[in-house]
């Protein structure tokens, strides 16, 4: 019975390491350098390996620090101050604390009222959502800090799970609607570092002498110093390895494109997986917030997977085509026509799809492309 309970015991802290482990493995390069950043700090011998980004990798090593200040000039005794603190340090990469109170309280050697009280605490700190137990409370905290108060009533009403929304608070429909994009844009984590556009790519595949050569930029760390150090050494060697596996299948398939030539292969989450030995699962986690550089541009890891249709179906493509067609046309394309040309280019779409799409693009429709080409040639 005591073997039982003990292998009970190692397979729910293995659970517990895989839950963690899997965060890292989703997060860009940007937020595992802004980590490092916060490693360096705290050890002063961290060896930052390749892939770096230093104004993101100083705000990591500040962030800490600028988080104690607020918990000094806050209220509370020096002893449930210290336990902020030491929440702080149990923040994740993400600056979420997603741990049970239970785990924490056992962490720490003291009661889960404590725990419950100290992150309570986190929360009232800049950046907002700092310390919350997942997406969703985060998402939370910045809906209590919008600058539009229907955004907190909507979102209290649809957590409540109350049948009509608008009708119970009065809203019409188009408001609702309103309200419900705003709901959609809330940040899922804490804007740790000041926001920015520019995309930071894992690798850079460029033609050399005829051949492909790949550069990884994916930070890694060098040493292992403690159990801390250790655990993150490890967990981005994990990292490293399951993106670069994903890499290799993907690039296999996809050599033409990468070599130059305006086309993808279907590939499929599915079909990865099973030549890596991972659940799809996994392989659709990793590949998210993923870029690669290439000679043609930079490229989600997402846009490189196809459906198997004799064109493939690939968003990318699609949202290529449109963009030419846009940017060619001598008269303003409606949607219908627009839709209309990717099928005669094997694209088969809904109308509807080519509207997202070209209001993803930037593009507005027919009728606003019309009064600036007017406004253009007036």
């Amino acid at each position: 019975m005591q073997r039982q309970e003990q292998h009970q015991v190692q397979r729910q802290q293995l659970t517990q390491d895989m839950l963690r482990r899997l965060p890292v493995l989703e997060a860009d390069r940007a937020a595992i350098v802004f980590q490092l950043g916060r490693l360096a700090a705290r050890s002063g011998q961290v060896a930052k390996g390749n892939g770096m980004v230093e104004w993101i990798a100083d705000a990591g090593a500040g962030f800490e620090a600028r988080l104690f200040e607020q918990i000094e000039e806050g209220s509370g005794t020096e002893a449930e101050k210290a336990l902020q603190r030491q929440l702080v340090l149990a923040l994740d990469h993400r600056g979420l604390l997603p741990e049970t109170d239970a785990m924490l309280a056992d962490q720490f050697g003291v009661e889960e009222s404590a725990i419950e009280s100290a992150r309570r605490a986190l929360l009232f700190l800049e950046p907002t959502g700092v310390g919350a137990k997942n997406e969703h409370e985060c998402q939370y905290r910045h809906a209590i800090e919008h600058d539009d108060p229907l955004v907190l009533d909507v979102f209290e009403a649809m957590e409540a799970g109350f049948d009509d929304v608008p009708g119970r608070l009065g809203l019409s429909a188009s408001e609702f609607d309103r309200v419900t994009r705003l709901i959609a844009t809330l940040p899922k984590v804490p804007l740790l570092y000041e926001e920015t556009e520019q995309i930071f790519p894992e690798l850079e595949v460029r033609r050399e002498d005829g051949q492909l050569v790949t550069t990884w930029f994916t930070p890694a760390l060098d040493i292992e110093a403690d159990a801390e150090l250790t655990w993150w050494h490890d967990t981005l060697a994990m990292r490293a390895k399951t993106l670069q596996s994903i890499w290799d299948v993907i690039a296999e398939r996809q050599a033409d494109w990468l070599n130059g030539e305006l086309v993808l292969h279907p590939l499929t989450r599915k079909e990865v997986a099973a030549r890596i030995g991972k659940h799809e699962s996994t392989v659709g986690r990793a590949i998210q917030q993923k870029f690669v550089r290439t000679e043609g541009g930079t490229m989600a890891w997402r846009d490189l997977f196809v459906r198997a249709t004799v064109r493939g179906q690939s968003p990318f493509m699609i949202k290529r085509i449109i963009a030419e067609l846009i940017r060619s046309e001598t008269a303003p394309l409606s949607d219908q026509a627009l839709t209309e040309a990717l099928a005669n280019e094997g694209y088969h779409v809904t109308r509807r799809t080519v509207a997202n799409y070209r209001e993803a693009l930037g593009f507005g429709n027919s009728r606003e492309r019309e009064r600036q080409l007017w406004k253009g040639e007036s």
